[in-house]
């Protein structure tokens, strides 16, 4: 049997749709129907979904005769390979009811009806003279986290918790910032504002420290809320993983831990690769990009390369290939340069469950 040959455009387009799928038993029948035969490993970066994932629905729809297993010919090398193609009853599996997609008109009202409970938030903004580019941009980002948010107590504390977060954010010191202006009650002059550190943020805003420390620094600073951030001396920089910084930097490590199982497992290259490395590779990608600058490279290098390894268990290489993860994460010189990637080392090589947020980075003292 012969591998299909479709345009970049039309492969590109059916990927964007498959994605939107929601089930991801139906996503896999999709691709297959549509891209025609596939890899194990083409059906990883496909579908978007972990290998554990893939590996569980190839399986029920090899034994409900869904799919099966053909050796393919690859026309554009004439090399021969094991893929997955899908049955007949398969093609009628997929065609018994219309695709359910994320529906945007649902994602349209859902986010009306999150606008619709930030007044207040919107409200206080507007009072203390935020500049409304800012406020578009928060409330942007706080609708996509949903009904976590709307949990809290929703107080002026909160509401200045979170300013000083998207204040202090990376997208907001290479744009944001350098456009907004702060409002100086005492003297009624505006002036430019760069950075605030959490006592002058505090002092600035008369809001207690104590409270922007609780919300801002440990409570918004879990994966349910989606915020990250890098501790350096007296500075804090956040990020979000549904602004650009998040978006892309999450992308490039999964893109890069793909590549490394495809390499796994067909065995392109003999390179052993080097988790400070690459860490240091898609760092250098951000920085090319225009989203970190000089300043916070080798600190954000040492967050990038927990969530490497947090992404890489995630997506199964303790499974597929545990000797060289724990022989990779031994030999790395970048780990014991934060708390939280010390212990994260410290629980993977000692077998312990691994109960660390890793959405902040903490220096450790002359670390860098």
């Amino acid at each position: 049997m012969e591998s299909w040959n479709i345009s970049k455009k039309l492969k590109s387009e059916l990927l964007k749709k498959s994605s939107n799928i929601e089930d991801n038993s139906r996503r896999i029948l999709f691709i297959l129907r549509n891209l025609g035969p596939q890899r194990f490993t083409n059906l990883i970066k496909h579908s978007n979904l972990s290998r554990s994932t893939v590996s569980k629905y190839l399986n029920i729809h090899s034994k409900k005769g869904n799919i099966e297993q053909k050796l393919i010919t690859d026309k554009a090398t004439n090399k021969q390979y094991q893929g997955y193609v899908i049955t007949d009853k398969g093609i009628e599996k997929l065609g018994e009811e219309p695709l359910k997609l994320k529906d945007e008109l649902f994602l349209i009202n859902e986010l009306k009806e999150n606008v619709r409970k930030l007044e207040d938030l919107i409200d206080f903004y507007k009072k203390i003279n935020v500049e409304d580019p800012f406020i578009i941009h928060i409330v942007r980002i706080i609708s996509k986290i949903g009904d976590n948010f709307f949990e809290l107590q929703q107080d002026r504390d909160l509401y200045l918790s979170l300013f000083y977060i998207f204040y202090n954010s990376i997208l907001g010191q290479g744009a944001l910032a350098r456009k907004y202006w702060h409002f100086d009650k005492s003297s009624s002059q505006k002036f430019v504002g760069y950075k605030l550190n959490l006592d002058q943020f505090s002092n600035l805003y008369n809001v207690s420290r104590e409270a922007i420390n609780y919300l801002a620094r440990i409570k918004l600073i879990k994966s349910d809320f989606g915020f990250y951030l890098i501790k350096r001396e007296n500075n804090d920089f956040f990020f979000h993983e549904e602004d650009l910084v998040g978006t892309t930097t999450i992308r490039l490590i999964k893109d890069r831990l793909i590549d490394e199982i495809i390499n796994l497992q067909e065995g392109i290259y003999d390179m052993i690769y080097d988790l400070d490395i690459i860490a240091e590779e898609i760092t250098d990608q951000l920085k090319e990009m225009g989203l970190i600058w000089d300043a916070i490279e080798e600190q954000f290098q040492l967050l990038v390369l927990n969530l490497i390894i947090k992404n890489a268990i995630e997506m199964g290489f303790l499974d597929i290939e545990r000797e060289k993860l724990m022989e990779v994460i031994t030999q790395s010189h970048k780990l014991s340069m934060s708390e939280e990637g010390k212990l994260l080392q410290k629980n993977i090589l000692n077998g312990l469950k691994i109960e660390l947020n890793l959405n902040i980075l903490t220096l450790l003292p002359d670390s860098i």
